[in-house]
């Protein structure tokens, strides 16, 4: 079978759809670009081309794709570009593993590990760009005529990750912004372990995080300006590999990394069985934090019982991920399934898994 390439599937669509246009990307892209206003890049995302090793040619397009719609800048927001740069993001995830002869099912695994948000949103949170710092500090060994002592320049290295460079006019989203970092710098060790040296995808270490949408929405809206601005996947590309995250998919191939979910691996061994996770919360310390448990039913049997959870999600995935190591063990005859018990508030969620 001989391969059409773009032009060919184009009219093949144009046959099934005739009610929209599909015109070559290139002229689609074109066409976008030429509709951009040029506008002078802000000093504060400058460090972002250096970042990305790309430099635009319309400014505005990197304006937009940094742009919260919180934002008062006049600018538009990021989520065209975001929509955008999800597609671009999919065709290249795509384009790399298909030469690799991966079934459906592998490939479905595989691109599901590296274009979702909590992936792209750890991306946003550790890509980062170092920079000089200039301070002044007293210098107590050099004083002026009047005793009192001069200062001295001090030069240190500050990382910019990505995340420091969406422009946006929300208090709470900053205070988000913080929370997730802190969250970030906690779990940033145990991640890139995993990610290095892990023979798991670690879902139940990311979905900690507990990332906004923002966060991998910055990575997507930042793809999608550049395909805009460039019109060449290859640039796309390029970008899409000082991220990490063509790096990742290489080792994921190399070392036959297990990327698939959790949850689906235990609805896999729960063979004909359904599978309930029932979702219990608590007040933290602080007021407008909750702490999450879930327990696991594989048909009428608990089989796990996790807690420490920072959001409902995220203490899913785990439970699955104990709930599996559980009943493979109890399948090879290693152990017996244990039960831990936990007092909690309030039942706030059931799901079954057929």
């Amino acid at each position: 079978m001989v391969d059409g390439g773009i032009p060919k599937a184009l009219k093949c669509l144009q046959v099934f759809l005739p009610e929209v246009e599909w015109k070559p990307l290139d002229t689609r892209s074109t066409s976008i670009f030429e509709r951009t206003l040029d506008a002078e890049l802000p000093a504060t995302l400058l460090p972002l081309e250096c970042l990305m090793g790309y430099t635009f040619k319309k400014k505005a397009l990197l304006m937009e794709a940094m742009t919260h719609a919180s934002s008062k800048s006049g600018s538009q927001s990021l989520e065209r570009l975001e929509f955008l740069g999800d597609a671009v993001l999919d065709y290249v995830v795509v384009t790399a593993m298909y030469p690799h002869g991966l079934s459906h099912v592998e490939m479905h695994h595989l691109k599901t590990s590296l274009v979702n948000a909590d992936f792209l949103a750890y991306i946003c949170l550790e890509w980062n760009i170092e920079q000089e710092d200039f301070d002044l500090e007293p210098d107590l060994s050099a004083l002026d005529n009047d005793g009192l002592p001069k200062f001295k320049e001090r030069v240190k290295k500050v990382a910019l990750p990505l995340w420091r460079f969406l422009r946006h006019a929300s208090t709470r989203l900053g205070t988000v912004q913080r929370a997730t970092y802190g969250r970030h710098v906690e779990l940033r060790g145990s991640i890139i372990e995993a990610f290095e040296r892990g023979t798991h995808y670690p879902w139940a270490l990311l979905a900690r995080l507990k990332a906004p949408k923002f966060f991998s929405d910055m990575v997507e809206s930042l793809l999608g300006a550049i395909w805009v601005d460039s019109g060449s996947f290859e640039t796309c590309t390029e970008v899409v590999e000082r991220m990490g995250i063509l790096p990742y998919f290489r080792r994921i191939l190399k070392d036959g990394v297990d990327t698939l979910h959790p949850k689906e691996a235990l609805g896999m061994l729960a063979d004909t069985e359904s599978v309930r996770y029932v979702i219990s919360s608590r007040s933290r310390e602080r007021e407008d934090e909750r702490e999450y448990l879930c327990t696991v039913y594989v048909g009428d049997v608990q089989v796990v019982e996790i807690d420490g959870g920072v959001s409902p999600e995220s203490v899913k995935t785990e439970a699955a991920e104990a709930a599996v190591k559980i009943l493979e063990a109890k399948k090879k005859g290693l152990g017996e399934i244990n039960v831990n018990k936990t007092e909690f508030e309030t039942t706030e969620d059931v799901e079954m898994k057929d």
